[in-house]
């Protein structure tokens, strides 16, 4: 059953079906057989062209338990097409099952009766922008981890700041209390230095400024050791602070997406990791100059705008796939980048803006890329959905019919001409082979056409085409019919013999012709040379013998001369007249008459050539205006047939009826065996001549064939109406 819709014999669909980027299947019934397979949907199922005719859970097992079987079943069930977008499936190639992701349609189609007949599967793998989306979404995700680790760094050095901020308002406290103590120290020495002066005059009162030096100095030592604590203080914060400089640092270089740092107006790059040099192919000397200064292609572009307006309002800032124009390699070319600003806060001030970046250029075109293909595939199988439609028109309204048939000679596919010549329904004709004992296949001459000689089963030996193959094919109980068959073979891929497709007409009719002018050739020989052999012998005897034949003998012999003539005359006015209806030159002479001198002209001489009854009746008075002796050809046509085919016949029956005020209908009819249906509608063909249980009558076959022509030229109708057993009645009609 392979190629089941390609091989519809239409050689551009089957290539467009099967050069397709687009994977196609058909299936049928509700075992879901697969019909076709394109290699692109083989390639899909890591399959090859075995799995024709299989149904699908054979060849691919590994479908069990996923959704797809059971949506084919129930698009066959429920006859409405199924759209899947994005849909994963895992199929075994190589050993290994692999998940890859798909758009597909599951569309019935259906048959000019509008039943359903198969499932079209289109499919396109969508893997890749399923991939790319996620590599995007990954490397959003670490930048949104890297943006939320800056905003906790930068949370946390802001917060370092303000404490640092505290410390230093501390520390400028503590070194005005330091400066009160060393001056309350200068003034303490500089009393001691008088009190020591003044020792020399007293010990008493050396005594007393000895216990007030002790007291000082314990003083002393307690501002010390302030100022100690506050030195150790002011060093740890400032330790403290060089630390989170340097950790921020560190979260900026080891970041895993492109970063820097801007500070003032002027936008000077005071922070920049490996990823963002890279990025815009730059070095370390960057590091201190402006950005502008460093790319300044960027002036004016909206990027730059969003991170001016950013350090402007501390506002943060984002895109995702922002186009930007870049001098790389000397060159400027547009890339793809999802950015990140984030105003920076130093003392609960925006000093400078920190850019994170990542380029999806790759990813942006990969996107447009298949987008592009996505909708030039759309127009593709548009253009091939107009063409199978075209095509199936074609093959529906054809005048021949159509079939294909698979490797092993069985018909998958026949056309509603097909199905109208064999005289079968699409499903019966899909239950034969094109041999199938049911059809008897004749050769020309009637004797049995064996198997080997069928023009198909030649196409299939050969693998070559034939062409214009007449054949008969009898069903039981029909006539036998004539069909001319032209047959090509159908090849798959590597050039395989996969079946076949015959065109096949009616020629029935024609063959009937072809062997009625091979019957009349005959006939007319044997015709022509009878009343020309009696002539001559006529002739031949008088001449020899004239003188000594009697009287009575020269007059007899004379008279069949004269008969001989006669019939030889209208064997040749018949052939004269055919010739003459052939091309168009058959002259009418009309003129008056009443259907009753028609009958008296042309009746009067079978009172001497039967001796059957001959009786007139019905209007005979109507006047008519035709030929007269054409019409009366008609007439004696009629009259003579019923004669030598109804010869058991007492009485023959002519009847002139008016139908109305425009037309009257005339008519012979007999007694005689009457005459089977099927050769009723042949009767006035050229040549034909019926045959009466076995009978065989003189004549060429002609009268009936130019009686008709006689009545058409007239406007009139001809026909005939007859059951076996029951006679025979010949009419035709005339307008008045």
């Amino acid at each position: 059953m392979t190629h089941f819709f390609s091989a519809l014999g239409i050689d551009p669909l089957l290539e467009l079906l099967q050069q397709s980027g687009d994977a196609m299947a058909i299936y049928t019934g509700p075992e879901l057989i697969i019909q076709f397979a394109n290699d692109a949907m083989l390639t899909f199922w890591g399959k090859d062209q075995s799995v024709i005719g299989r149904k699908l859970k054979e060849p691919l097992p590994e479908m069990k338990g996923q959704q797809f079987t059971e949506l084919l079943k129930r698009v066959w069930e429920s006859e409405e097409a199924y759209i899947g977008k994005e849909m994963p499936a895992t199929t075994e190639i190589e050993g290994q099952r692999i998940t890859s992701y798909y758009d597909f349609i599951f569309k019935p189609v259906m048959n000019k009766e509008g039943k359903l007949y198969c499932i079209l599967h289109t499919a396109k793998e969508v893997t890749e922008i399923i991939r790319a989306r996620e590599i995007l979404f990954e490397k959003e995700k670490k930048e949104q981890e890297a943006k939320e680790k800056l905003e906790a760094s930068n949370k946390t050095l802001l917060s370092s700041n303000e404490e640092l901020s505290a410390l230093n308002k501390a520390y400028t406290i503590t070194n005005e209390k330091l400066g009160d103590s060393n001056r309350i120290f200068q003034d303490q020495n500089l009393q001691f230095r008088k009190e020591n002066d003044e020792l020399l005059f007293g010990n008493k009162k050396f005594q007393d400024d000895i216990i007030h030096l002790g007291d000082t100095n314990k003083n002393l030592s307690s501002k010390n050791q302030e100022l100690k604590d506050l030195n150790d203080t002011i060093t740890r914060l400032n330790n403290k602070l060089t630390e989170s400089d340097i950790s921020f640092s560190n979260l900026i270089n080891q970041a895993p997406v492109a970063i820097m740092l801007l500070k003032g107006d002027r936008l000077i790059i005071t922070m920049i990791n490996e990823a963002m040099l890279k990025l815009i192919e730059k070095d370390s000397s960057v590091i201190g100059k402006s950005l502008f200064e460093v790319l300044p292609e960027l002036d004016g572009q909206p990027a730059a705008r969003l991170l001016i307006e950013t350090f402007k309002t501390g506002k943060p800032n984002s895109d995702h796939s922002n186009p930007v124009l870049l001098n790389r390699s000397g060159q400027l070319e547009h890339g793809y980048f999802t950015f990140n600003y984030t105003p920076f806060v130093e003392n609960g001030e925006i000093t400078g803006v920190i850019d994170m970046a990542v380029e999806v250029t790759p990813q942006v075109l990969a996107i447009r890329e298949r987008e592009e293909i996505i909708i030039e595939k759309s127009v593709l199988e548009e253009t091939l959905l107009k063409s199978e439609q075209r095509l199936q028109g074609i093959l529906e309204t054809m005048a021949e019919g159509v079939g294909v048939t698979d490797a092993n000679g069985q018909l998958v596919y026949a056309n509603p001409m097909a199905q109208h010549i064999l005289g079968l329904s699409e499903s019966k004709i899909k239950e034969r082979t094109y041999d199938d004992p049911q059809w008897q296949n004749l050769r020309l001459d009637g004797t049995p056409l064996p198997s080997e000689e069928h023009p198909m089963s030649v196409m299939m030996s050969t693998g070559k085409p034939v062409y214009d193959h007449e054949i008969g094919v009898q069903a039981p109980g029909r006539e036998i019919m004539y069909i001319s068959i032209n047959a090509a073979p159908l090849f798959d891929a590597e050039g395989n013999l996969t079946g076949g497709i015959g065109t096949f007409m009616d020629v029935t009719a024609r063959r009937m012709i072809t062997r009625g002018k091979e019957d009349f050739i005959s006939i007319a020989s044997h015709e022509l040379k009878t009343p020309v052999t009696a002539l001559k012998a006529s002739l031949q005897l008088l001449q020899r013998s004239y003188d000594r034949l009697p009287p009575e003998s020269r007059a007899r012999l004379l008279n069949q001369s004269i008969t001989s003539l006669d019939k030889l005359s209208g064997l040749i006015n018949s052939l004269l007249d055919t010739s003459r209806i052939e091309q168009g030159q058959l002259k009418l002479e009309k003129r008056p008459f009443t259907i009753s001198e028609l009958f008296e002209d042309c009746c009067s001489s079978f009172s001497e050539i039967t001796d059957q009854e001959i009786i007139f009746r019905g209007d005979t008075d109507q006047r008519v205006i035709a030929d007269n002796q054409q019409i009366g050809q008609v007439m004696i046509n009629f009259i003579t047939n019923a004669v030598k085919y109804a010869p058991e016949s007492k009485q023959i029956l002519i009847t002139a009826r008016k139908i109305d005020d425009q037309e009257i209908k005339i008519s012979v009819k007999d007694q005689g065996p009457g005459i089977p249906k099927a050769q009723l509608e042949h009767l006035f063909k050229r040549y034909y001549r019926t045959n009466y249980h076995g009978q065989k009558f003189t004549g060429l076959g002609l009268g009936l064939f130019i009686s008709g022509d006689i009545i058409k030229e007239h406007g009139g109708k001809v026909g005939v109406e007859s059951e076996e057993g029951q006679g025979s009645e010949f009419w035709f009609t005339l307008p008045i």
